[in-house]
Parts: C-alpha cells; structure tokens; sequence
C-alpha cells in the first residue's frame, strides 16, 4: 500500500469519526442543559378515547416507554406534577421535551402552551421529535405552577415520554434546535443524498451487470430513503396502524449485507439464505391476525438487523484484512452505522432509556464512506484509463513505426523490382530490336562489296525502333491517344520520305488500364510494323490512322489504298504483329474492302488479363 493511498485511507476514517461524533455532540444525547431544572418524575393516568380517566394514579419515573394496548386501540396517558418560581425565574423560562412517542400536549395553570405530534407527515414506529414551549412567562406566576402532559400514541405504538426539562430559554433553545436537526433535518438531508446515490449506483449497475455491489447499495440506499425522514409524507399510508416504513430496515439490512458480500468478493448461499428471510417476516407480519403479534415480529425484525449488520461487519472486516481496499474504505461507515442502530435498539427495549434514535443521522457517515468509495472506484479507473491511453499511445507509435518501414521495405522492393523488370524489357528491346539491325549493318559492312542502301534502311529501321523504345519509356496513364500522337512526331518524316501521306483520324478514346510502358511499346510497334508493311509493299499514296471505341473496347485502324495484302504472306512481321496483340489480351483483323486494306487491333479496356506482360518480340 502506498503512502499517498494510505493518508487518504486515514482522512477518510477521520471524517467517518468526525462525522459520528459531530452526531452525538450535535444532538446532545449525552449531555443536559446546565442551568434546567429535570422533572424525573410525574403522577401519571392512564385515559380512554373521551378523554376519562381509566385506572388509578401512579408515579411514572422519567424517561418511561408504555407497552401498546389491546386490541388496536390507541394509547392515552395523562401526567401531572407541579413547579415552585420565583419571581426572577418568570422572565426567561421555557420548558423542552427531548423525545417522546407519538403525540403531546403541554398544559401549564390550564391554559396550552405546546402541541406536537410526531406522525403529522409519516406513520414512523421509531422516531423521536423534541417539544418546546418558550414564554412561559405569560401562564406562569409566581409561587406554585401546575403542569399537565397528555402524551397519545397510534394503534400498536407505545407511549414514550422523555425528561421533562424546565430552565432559561437561551439555554434550552438552542439544546432543541441541536436535537431538531438531527430528529428531522439531518435525515431528510441524508434522504437527499440517498436518492441521488442510489440513482447513480442504479445506472452504473444496469451498465456494468457484473458489479453486482452497485445493485445491491443501490437497492440499500433505496429502502433507506424510502423508509426515509419523518419529514416525508405518508403517500396515503398514513390511516393503517400497522407502521410498514419501519419494516423496510429489515429489507434494507439484508440488501446491505449482501452489498458487503459483494464488495468482499465472498458470495455464500447462506448469506443468499439469510437475506431471504425479510420475506418470511413481512408474510407474517401482514397476515398477522391480532395486534399481539405485532410486538413480537418487531423485536424479531430487530433481530434480523443486528444479524445482518454484524454479519456485514465481519464479512468486511475479513475482506479488509485480506487486503480488499474497496472493504477496508466501507468499514468505517459500516461501523458507524452499526453503532448507533445499537444505540436505538437499546433506545426501545429499555424503557427507562431515553428515546434518542440516531440511526437515520448517522447514516451521513455511512454515505461518506460510500462517497469514498465511489471516489476510489472513479480515481482507479481513470487512473487504469490514462495508463490504458499511455500503454495504446506507445503501441500505436510502435505499430506506426513498424508499419512504416514495412511500409519502406515494401517500396524499396517494388521499385528495385520494377526497375529489374524495366530493366530487363528494355535489354529485350534492344537486343530484337535494334540489335537484330546494327546486326545486319554490320554484316552487309563487312561483305566484299558493301550495299549501302541497305545498310540506310536498317539504320532508319534501327532508328526507328529507338524512337519508339524512347517514347514507350515515357508515362502516358493509359492514354492510347497521347501514346500515337508522340508515334506520330516521329513517323511523319519517314512517311513523307516514302511519298506516303498520312491521314490523322485519332480521337480521344477513354484510358486503358494496365497499360504500362510494355504495352505502349506492343502497340506502336504493331502500328509501326504495319505502316512498314505498306512502305515497302502496298504501293499506296495514303496511310490513315484513326481510333475508335465503346463500353468494353478500344480499336485501332491502319488503313491505305494499296494492293491487296494477303493474310498468308507477309512472314515474321504479321506473326509478330499477331503475337504481340495476343499479349495485349486484343485481337488483330486485317481486311481488303472497297480498294482499301485495313489492319484493325482490338484492345480490352481493362487490359491484358495476366497483368505486366514485358516480353516483347523482334
């Protein structure tokens, strides 16, 4: 554990421990006022619903809890004692009721001072709420003073009447508002916090399924401010007499035992039992058929909440010793909480214990916890987010560099592939081309009398066959019109030398794909053999070029009007014209129509099939 994890883990048990004794010292549950007078006894009597007294007067001691009548009848008891002032006590005095069940009426020399009721907005079993009545000085007098107190308790309730305290007002007042807060405002505030956490917990669990301790507080924090602050109407409850928002701690109990086995990764069956007991005791306590039971089922509820707490405090004390963070954060809140749900438990069961319940108060501790907690879950998983962001950051550079010189490697290599095959081409090129004629030339040089015209004409052949080389080497795109007119700029001084004239008919036709330097070079050879063919055997006045195309082809025309050329003959030059067409995936015709002889290649748009052909022919 680190030292940073370790100082936050000791603040947050800090504010757990400030938070429960800000609790204590706030509602002064175990303090009194100073300078106030405790009345620590009455003459008491019980009264039926008329108001008409019932039985014998006794001496009740304060603090004093009765049992509920039967059958479900409310509960009425009346209890007088009396008071001595002196004339200076008149001025400032006021009278304070730390706690009582469930309504009173303050009565001094005859005349109301006070009424408080504490079901007024929620039918609570277990609540407790101060009376106060200030200025007393308008009934009171100098010499004796009677006091009366009519305590009034639901169906099923029992009366409970804290001491009575009589003194200063500036004393007393703010010793009622301290126990105000923590009886009504607190636990709304807690109600508040409550709600909105169990929203929360309630989303992040539909996301996140397999977090089941976000379920389970969820549900926790829910029953909690359901069962909520007296503060909180009744929702139309208010008329049945058994007190069902008291049962929800049960509920409430089990789903937190179940969220600490769930935050300590300790899932057991018969904690699965145990939290499935509520269901038993809220069957019987609905079905109860007579008041009488009710009693015993509630002490049987109290019960459960101490099994389940205690059971949640070892479930997580064990986890937290185990090195389960998540645990060691809810431990102090859990505590807490446990502590005072003990103190309350021992606020009913005794009844000369004064009714001081800090349960729903205290419940802010346990909220701090969870809050922690939250903040934990949160600061981790940025904290895995960031370290997750870091760790792809530096593999996506990785990968990135990685890529890249692949990327390199593979370039390098095609080029330096590329310029082999160029390369190779080219020494074709150049050895059945213009290899074959300085071939010749030199042959026809060396002969005893040398034939200079031939030696011309395979140089001009020579020369030719250069050019077209040095023109296919250039980058048309696949444009087969660009590729004739750079044919053109070198074959028109050939043909005006042969007294030929050329008739331009190239339009622009779409570009061919796959169409490589080695194509360019097939095609303006076959166009340039064919223009030889008529040079030296058609006898023609006219070479005309023209191109044409649709959706799948492209064609290229060598027409003139010269003899009739037959397919048969013609040797080597029309078999390598034919040659070259097959390589181009094309097709070459030639026809003699209407006194013209025309030599047509067809070309597919898409290209040759098998992909760069580099072979090439004399």
């Amino acid at each position: 554990m680190s030292a940073r994890w370790r100082l936050g883990l000791g603040l947050l048990w800090l504010i757990v421990a400030l938070a429960g004794l800000s609790i204590v010292t706030s509602t002064t549950a175990f303090s009194e006022p100073r300078r106030a007078l405790a009345i620590e006894s009455a003459n008491c009597q019980p009264l039926n619903s008329a108001g008409t007294a019932t039985g014998s007067r006794k001496i009740v001691g304060f603090p004093f809890s009765a049992p509920p009548k039967m059958p479900r009848t409310a509960s009425t008891i009346r209890c007088d004692f009396t008071r001595d002032f002196a004339t200076g006590e008149i001025g400032g005095a006021a009278l304070l009721i730390p706690s009582f069940a469930d309504s009173i009426t303050i009565e001094v020399n005859g005349e109301r001072v006070a009424f408080a009721q504490l079901y007024m907005m929620r039918n609570l079993r277990y609540s407790s709420f101060p009376a106060f009545a200030p200025a007393l000085r308008d009934v009171l007098h100098e010499g004796r003073n009677h006091f009366r107190i009519t305590l009034s308790a639901l169906p099923g309730h029992s009366v409970a009447l804290d001491r009575v305290f009589i003194g200063p007002e500036d004393e007393l007042r703010p010793y009622y508002h301290a126990r105000w807060f923590a009886a009504a405002v607190l636990p709304t505030v807690v109600v508040g916090g409550e709600i909105a956490l169990a929203v929360v917990l309630a989303l992040i669990w539909v996301a996140r399924r397999r977090e089941a301790e976000f379920g389970w507080l969820a549900a926790t924090l829910a029953l909690a401010a359901v069962r909520g602050s007296v503060m909180i109407p009744d929702f139309g409850f208010a008329g049945i007499d058994l007190p069902f928002w008291n049962l929800l701690a049960v509920w409430e109990a089990a789903a937190g035992l179940m969220f600490c086995a769930a935050l300590a990764r300790a899932p057991s069956p018969t904690l699965r039992l145990f939290a499935a007991a509520p269901l038993v005791l809220t069957i019987l306590y609905v079905l109860s058929p007579a008041i009488g039971m009710i009693p015993m089922l509630v002490r049987a509820a109290m019960a459960l909440v101490v099994l389940y707490l205690g059971l949640a405090n070892w479930v997580l004390i064990r986890a937290a010793a185990n090195g389960n963070r998540d645990a060691l954060i809810v431990v102090p809140g859990i505590i807490l909480l446990s502590g005072f749900v003990l103190w309350d438990l021992t606020s009913i069961l005794d009844p000369g214990f004064s009714r001081v319940f800090l349960a729903r108060a205290a419940y802010s501790g346990f909220l701090l916890a969870v809050a922690g907690l939250m903040t934990l879950r949160f600061v981790r998983a940025m904290r895995e987010l960031d370290s997750t962001a870091v760790a792809l950051s530096v593999r996506v550079a990785e990968a990135e560099a990685e890529l890249r010189a692949t990327y390199d490697e593979l370039r390098a290599r095609r080029e330096a592939e590329a310029i082999n095959r160029e390369r190779a081409r080219l020494m074709r090129d150049l050895h059945d081309g213009i290899g074959g004629e300085l071939a010749s030339m030199l042959a026809l040089a060396d002969a005893p009398a040398p034939r200079t015209q031939e030696i011309a004409r395979h140089a001009r052949a020579a020369l030719t066959d250069m050019r077209l080389i040095i023109g296919s080497l250039e980058d048309y795109g696949g444009d087969l019109s660009l590729a004739l007119v750079a044919w053109r700029e070198r074959a028109e001084p050939q043909l005006r030398a042969a007294g030929l004239r050329l008739v331009w008919s190239v339009d622009d036709v779409p570009p061919l794909e796959k169409f490589g330097p080695a194509q360019v070079l097939d095609v303006l050879r076959i166009v340039q053999e064919a223009v030889t063919n008529v040079i030296k055997h058609a006898g023609a006045s006219y070479v005309r070029i023209e191109t044409s195309a649709d959706a799948d082809r492209i064609a290229v025309a060598i027409c003139d009007d010269g003899a009739d050329f037959s397919p048969g003959s013609g040797g080597s030059g029309l078999a390598n014209m034919r040659m070259r067409a097959d390589r181009l995936a094309g097709r070459l015709t030639m026809r003699h129509i209407g006194g013209e002889t025309r030599i047509v290649l067809d070309l597919p748009r898409r290209g040759p099939a098998s992909g760069d052909r580099s072979a090439s022919v004399p």
